[in-house]
C-alpha cells in the first residue's frame, strides 16, 4: 500500500461584526475569505439572525457560499432593520433601524464591487419593511452608487431571500426594476 502525501489548503476567513454599544443592533458582518479582499459584495437582507462572526445561522452560511461561487472575495451583510431580535417580535419593526444603519450602508457600498437586495417578499408583504427598502434604495441611488444594485430572483423572476428554496443552488442576479413592485 502506498501512502499518498496530502497537501492541506490553507486558506484564512475573517470576520468582522459591527454591533451598537448595548448590542442591540447589528450594523453589519463582514466575511472574507481571500485575503487581502479586493472585491466584495454587499448583501442586504432583513434583519439580522444569529450570526455574530463566529456562530453562524442558516442565511449567513448560504450567503457565503453563493456571493463565494460567483467570483467575489468577501460579503458584507447588512440589513433592512439592524434592531436585533425582531423575528420574534415583528412589531420591534418601529425601532428596528437607528440613525447609524443607513450611515453604515452607505459607508460599505462605497467600497464594494455589487449590492445585492435579497428581501425577497418581505417588503412586499409588510408595509414597514416596504417603505425601508425603498428609503435604502434611494439613498444608495442618491450616493452614486445605483449601477452597484442588483436584485436576487429566483428562476421566474420573483424576488427572492437566501432562504428560499429555489436560490439556495444558484442566485439569478437582475439589475432591473429597482422599484421592487414586482
Amino acid at each position: 500500500m502506498t501512502v499518498a502525501k496530502l497537501e492541506p489548503t490553507a486558506f484564512k476567513l475573517v470576520g468582522e461584526v459591527k454591533f451598537n454599544k448595548t448590542r442591540s443592533h447589528r450594523y453589519e458582518l463582514k466575511i472574507t475569505w481571500k485575503q487581502p479582499a479586493k472585491k466584495i459584495a454587499m448583501v442586504i437582507t432583513n434583519y439580522p439572525g444569529h450570526s455574530d462572526g463566529i456562530v453562524m445561522d442558516l442565511t449567513t452560511m448560504l450567503v457565503v457560499n453563493r456571493v463565494s461561487s460567483l467570483g467575489y472575495d468577501g460579503v458584507v451583510m447588512v440589513n433592512l432593520f439592524s434592531k436585533l431580535g425582531l423575528k420574534a417580535n415583528p412589531k420591534g419593526l418601529i425601532e428596528g433601524a437607528d440613525s447609524v444603519t443607513d450611515q453604515v450602508i452607505l459607508l460599505e457600498a462605497n467600497e464594494v464591487a455589487q449590492i445585492i437586495i435579497a428581501t425577497g417578499s418581505f417588503p412586499k408583504l409588510n408595509v414597514m419593511a416596504k417603505k425601508r427598502q425603498a428609503q435604502i434604495i434611494s439613498s444608495i441611488k442618491k450616493a452614486g452608487f445605483e449601477k452597484k444594485l442588483a436584485l436576487l430572483c429566483d428562476s421566474s423572476g420573483k424576488l427572492a431571500h437566501p432562504l428560499a428554496a429555489k436560490v439556495r443552488k444558484q442566485w439569478i442576479l437582475t439589475e432591473k426594476d429597482m422599484a421592487i413592485d414586482k
